[in-house]
């Protein structure tokens, strides 16, 4: 399994963030391919970061470059990194997950990779993972035992937060050159044509 280099993200103040607690810190896990992140990703960070000591956000699909995910990793990371820093959240870190087999691997095998993954970058055995969607496909990824004793699940609906917006409908936007600027942070929109040549090389 490869890994990436973990990314500290510190702010002076943070007044509306749960204070760390060093004996039995609480740790929540945001996992998304980033294809870019955009505002709705960012208020599920901020619920994460109000709710937990450490927060680890996993851009996952790294080891994939095609149409669905045509953003290199490492754009996707300096992206997340940037929006994240804008933001001023702290007790953050970003990594890569490559995916197992491919993306829509929704196993137990793949359940317990996630978890194995966490728990060697957190070295904590219990986390909250944060979603928008996709409960059912969520819980078909792991075993009874582990969602009953270890992972637990925290939904903050896509509806509910930046009118919906997704990834999809971001990149669909910047293909048409009709992004606006209240839906992604600054750094993806000051990056949208990057983006846009990225999305050309493999739109279909």
């Amino acid at each position: 399994m490869k890994t990436g280099q973990t990314i500290l993200v510190g702010a002076d103040e943070a007044p509306s963030f749960r204070p760390m607690n060093l004996t039995n810190p609480k740790v929540g896990v945001i996992l998304a391919r980033f294809q870019p992140i955009h505002n709705g990703h960012l208020a599920l960070i901020e619920k994460a970061c109000k709710e937990n000591d450490h927060v680890l956000i996993l851009i996952g699909s790294s080891d994939k470059l095609n149409e669905r995910n045509s953003i290199p990793w490492t754009i996707r990371k300096e992206l997340v990194t940037a929006a994240v820093a804008e933001r001023g959240f702290i007790k953050t870190s970003i990594e890569e997950l490559p995916d197992l087999t491919d993306e829509s691997d929704n196993s137990h095998d793949w359940g317990f990779y996630l978890y194995a993954s966490v728990v060697s970058k957190t070295k904590s055995p219990e986390f909250t993972i944060y979603y928008s969607d996709g409960f059912e496909i969520i819980t078909s990824w792991f075993p009874g035992f582990l969602l009953r004793n270890c992972v637990s699940l925290s939904l903050l609906a896509r509806n509910a937060c930046e009118a919906g917006i997704s990834a999809t409908s971001v990149r669909n936007m910047i293909l048409s050159d009709s992004l606006p600027e209240s839906v992604v942070p600054k750094c993806v929109y000051e990056k949208r044509e990057l983006i846009k040549a990225f999305l050309n090389v493999f739109k279909s």
